[in-house]
């Protein structure tokens, strides 16, 4: 008896994995009625997912871009000159150009800062004067301010770097010059020199 139970069992467990090994069955087959027409059946199809473009960060600011040309290394106390490129996308309004040079480079001249009509043009050339009385790489900053006729206003800095004179020995004093220190809490700290003024 025993036997043919577990015959039974397993012929059931093989005709299940037969019935589930099967394709799908057949639509079942609906007798219509007299007189209805008999219609193809609709098939619906999906349409393919289309995705989003990636998602990217724009900076915040003034749509305004620049570019300058080359500017070659000049000597310690000689008048260099560069040339800026400033494309702006502003349909109307005024744009307004500053430039300052930072510690130990003098911007100098009528073109320190600059006013353009963004009405007229969206490309704008502007060129700037500097000097230094020290050798070392420095920067000219930039920063260009949009003023739209709703009196709305948008602002972009930008630098031009600029070497003067012996520029690479003037770095690697200056790497030199900053020491590294070991603190009593076991952490490395760069030491730089400082000076305050209390008023």
């Amino acid at each position: 008896m025993r036997m043919r139970t577990g015959l039974l069992v397993s012929i059931s467990a093989a005709t299940l994995l037969a019935a589930c090994a099967q394709g799908r069955a057949a639509d079942p087959v609906v007798a219509n009625a007299p007189g209805e027409s008999v219609e193809p059946a609709i098939t619906e199809t999906k349409s393919d997912v289309k995705l989003a473009p990636p998602i990217t960060t724009v900076k915040p600011g003034a749509s305004v871009t620049f570019s300058h040309d080359t500017v070659a290394a000049i000597a310690v106390n000689e008048t260099g000159t560069v040339t800026l490129t400033v494309n702006e996308g502003y349909p109307a309004g005024t744009l307004t150009l500053q430039a300052s040079g930072e510690d130990g480079l003098d911007v100098f001249g009528a073109q320190t800062s600059a006013r353009f009509d963004m009405a007229d043009v969206t490309t704008h050339t502007w060129r700037i004067n500097f000097a230094s009385a020290a050798d070392g790489a420095y920067h000219i900053h930039i920063m260009a301010t949009a003023d739209m006729s709703d009196g709305y206003s948008e602002s972009r800095a930008y630098a031009v770097p600029v070497k003067i004179g012996d520029w690479q020995s003037a770095q690697s004093k200056a790497q030199v010059a900053t020491t590294i220190d070991t603190l009593e809490s076991g952490e490395t700290a760069v030491v730089m020199q400082a000076e305050e003024t209390i008023d």
